[in-house]
Parts: C-alpha cells; structure tokens; sequence
C-alpha cells in the first residue's frame, strides 16, 4: 500500500512519459557516426536536472559529452550507468517506420534506442522524479553516469573513471542491460561477459587486380579465411593454443544459480527462425554454455568486389572483424597474446591483429545490497521472482566503473526489453506497459536501497548499545 501514491503518479504521468521517451528517440545519436552527439547529450542533460539531479558535463578529450547527476540525501550512493548512443540503423529498407521516428504501433514503440538504452534511461529518471513528488527526497544518493560512446569501446570513460573516483565511489551499481525472456519472466543478472573486439587484416597486391593474376599472386582474401579456419572448429570450440586451460571451472554457487535457470528453447528457436543449437546442445549444457561459455564470433567480413554486376577480381585486401566473449579466467590481453601465438605458430604471421575495444569480465555477489534490492523487488512488479543471471551472455564497459574501486563494486543489471524487443537490429521496440511497469519497478528498488541502509544503521546502532552495556 506504500506505493498507491507512487504508482497513481505514474499512471497519471504515463502519457507524458512516455512522449519524453518518443522525443528523445527522435533524436539521432549513433557514435560511430557522429550525428546529433551534442544536441542529445543537452537534451539527457535537461531530462536529468527535470528529475531533480544537480549534472555536470564532462568532456574527454575529443570524445562525447559524460554527464554526471546526483540526486537524493542518503547517506549511501549508487551508481546508475546509462548510455545515450545507440546502434546503426542498419539498412532502411529493413524498418517498417523510420529508425528516428519513433511510432506506437499495437501498444509497443517503435524507433532505435528504445529498448537499447534509451527506454531504460528514460524509465529511471521518471521513477526518481514520481518517487520524489510521491515521497520527498530519495533515501539514498544516486549518481547517474551517462555516456554517449557505449557502441565505440566507452573510450572516454575509462578516462573518465581514472580521474574522478571519487565521483564513482558507491555501494554498488546498477546497470541498464536486462529483458523479459520468452515466458515473460523477468532476468537479473549479477555481471557480464568480458569481451575484446579484434579485426584481423590480410594484404596482397598495392591494388586490386584482374583475376587472371590468380595463378600467380597470392589472394588475401583466401589467406584470411585460412586463418580463421584454425581459431575454431566445425563445431564451434575455440581451438587457438592454450585457451581453454586459462577458463576457470565454475564455481559451487554458480552451478547450483544455473539449476534454476531453464531456457524456452523452442521458444527461442522460433523467435531466431533456426533449427537447432550449436553440437546439438539442450537443457543444463545449454544454459551453461550461454552463461559461461566463451565466445568468437565472426562479426563481418570484407573484400572484394560484393556490388551489383559481375566483376572478376583478384582482392588486394581482406578483412574480418571478430569479438570474443570472456568468461573468468580469461583477459583481454591473454586472448589477444593467445591469438597472436596461435597465428604465428601457423604461418600466418602476415596477418595483422587491430584491437578494436575490450572490456574485463565482472561478477558479483546476489548478496550484495543492489542484488537484493533487485531481487526482493521484483516479485510484486513482475508477479513472480525473477530469472538470476549469475553473468550476463553480453558485455560492457562494466569493469570500468566498477573496477574503478577497491574492492570491485557490486553491480547487478536488468532492463525493460522483452524477446521480441530485437536491440541493435531493425523494428527494435519496447512495450509501453513494459516501460510503464520499469519506472514502477525503479521507485521500488530505491525504496529498497533505503530500507538496506535504514536496517544498516539500526544494526550498527544496536551493537554499538551493546558494546556500551558490556563495558558498563
């Protein structure tokens, strides 16, 4: 009953909210582009200090703006992560409406960014702003750290984080990664996948030539696909040299997480439109291999002439770029030093390793107090206990903020996409109930955090009575 207020807010908000949402997925905002950076920044910027956090910009060298707001009077911080780059558009033709103009259709709204992250960005904010009008101040300090260069690597963040710690420094951090799966249950995760992006690059000729020249000069492209040809096999295992001695064995806690964990595989099947899974795999070894399983995917490949109409010709170069998924033990830097060997010892030491980005693996404990916060809040939102994720199949700039501190920060994640939300391809949406339901569930979580904080002084309150009786 605590919340009615809360949540008639929200409700009487709904509309409103979720036209701020459509007015800031108007906005473009791809990284890699460059288009719209600053104009979306101002306007997260303005969005924050409406919800009532005091925001600084900072500005990293050449990169995008990194906003910071703090909001609430705890004696306790949270970190909250937030990006508001999204990814490429893809091919237009692929959209059934413009990728930057956002359209409600059939209850759910349409337009990139939505659910990858600008939904629950969005969502976040409009919880602290009805938690503060329903109840007064925030029972905790939230600081919002929102990046624009999630889709290039957050290479101003690491600098960011190197240099403001102290902004950092909190109890825990909560991160924007998280969907309802295809039963409609809700998933927490408590880390994510390290990752490192690689592009591998074969040269020929100076320049393109005729294949006639086949027969005699060496093709790139061939050269190429011969060497990805050793890093996995038919099957897909890994097979560079070493690797999977350095991946460590799961542990108790986390095998015993994994039992309760159980994939709607045929669900899934029909979603993705495939047949089957990778070596026939089903069940407990499924769910394994997704959450601590490494990865290399081949993320695309170029040479060549690929245009409309015949052209015989004999590449000058070829390029595949790659991404790994880490698990513990594994390290960026191992895997590229592992790949670097691996090559070499083959013969394909003409083959150029670029890296891209990386990002460490992280892991927390569910007894952290924003795992608790998460968990124990979900039930009365989402109708039934939520789906934990001891590690997150994806990845991010996690370690950076959470690495920043000694010990690593707790983080756990979770988001309002749900299966057919489609991030980072074409017709990505969210649900406006799904949305709606987000910023309900924020003012619940920081209720929480509160309470943890509120039990917290008690407790110390009552040992340091105790200790005062017993010198007594």
């Amino acid at each position: 009953m605590i919340f009615t207020r809360f949540d008639r807010y929200v409700d009487r908000h709904a509309r409103a909210f979720t036209e701020r949402l459509q007015e800031i997925c108007r906005m473009p905002s791809v990284a890699a582009r460059g288009t719209g950076m600053r104009a979306m920044a101002e306007a997260i910027e303005k969005l924050m200090q409406r919800a009532g956090a005091g925001t600084r910009s900072f500005k990293i060298g050449s990169g995008y703006p990194i906003l910071f707001g703090e909001c609430g009077a705890g004696t306790k911080s949270f970190v909250v992560y937030g990006h508001y780059d999204v990814a490429p558009v893809g091919q237009l033709t692929d959209w059934t409406s413009g990728p930057f103009a956002p359209a409600i259709i059939d209850g759910k709204l349409y337009a990139r960014g939505a659910a990858n992250s600008k939904g629950d960005l969005v969502a976040r904010l409009a919880a602290v702003e009805a938690y503060q009008k329903s109840f007064g101040k925030l029972p905790v300090c939230l600081r919002f750290i929102v990046e624009g260069e999630a889709g290039i690597g957050s290479p101003s963040l690491y600098r960011f984080a190197e240099i403001n710690r102290e902004l950092i420094a909190a109890e825990g951090c909560i991160w924007e990664e998280g969907h309802k799966d295809t039963q409609e249950r809700f998933v927490i995760s408590l880390g994510f996948k390290g990752i490192t992006f690689l592009e591998l690059r074969a040269h020929g000729a100076r320049t393109d030539l005729h294949s006639k020249w086949a027969a005699i000069v060496q093709n790139p492209a061939w050269r190429l696909v011969q060497a990805l040809s050793t890093v996995t096999s038919p099957k897909g295992v890994i097979t560079i040299d070493g690797f999977s001695s350095h991946i460590a064995p799961v542990a108790a806690e986390d095998a015993e997480a994994l039992k309760e964990i159980q994939l709607d595989e045929a669900g899934l099947k029909r979603e993705f439109r495939i047949g089957g899974w990778l070596r026939g795999m089903r069940g407990s070894s499924l769910v394994k291999e997704l959450i601590f399983g490494p990865t290399c995917t081949i993320c695309g490949i170029q040479t060549g002439h690929t245009e409309a109409g015949p052209k015989t010709v004999l590449p000058s170069y070829a390029m595949a770029r790659l991404d790994f998924r880490l698990v513990p033990d594994l390290t960026p830097q191992l895997v590229v030093e592992l790949l670097r060997k691996h090559l070499d010892a083959r013969g394909f030491k003409d083959v150029e390793i670029i890296e891209l980005g990386s990002a460490p693996v992280t892991k927390s404990s569910r007894e952290s107090s924003v795992a608790r916060a998460a968990i124990e809040s979900a039930p009365e939102i989402y109708g039934a206990p939520p789906v934990v994720f001891p590690l997150d199949p994806a990845s991010g700039p996690v370690g950076t903020i959470c690495g920043a501190t000694d010990p690593p920060m707790a983080v756990v994640s979770f988001g309002m996409s749900y299966a057919g939300s489609n991030p980072h391809g074409p017709n990505e949406n969210i649900r406006i109930e799904d949305f709606l339901q987000s910023i309900k569930y924020f003012g619940r979580v920081i209720h929480h955090l509160g309470e943890e904080v509120r039990q917290s002084k008690s407790g110390s309150h009552r040992i340091s009575q105790a200790l005062v009786l017993s010198e007594s």
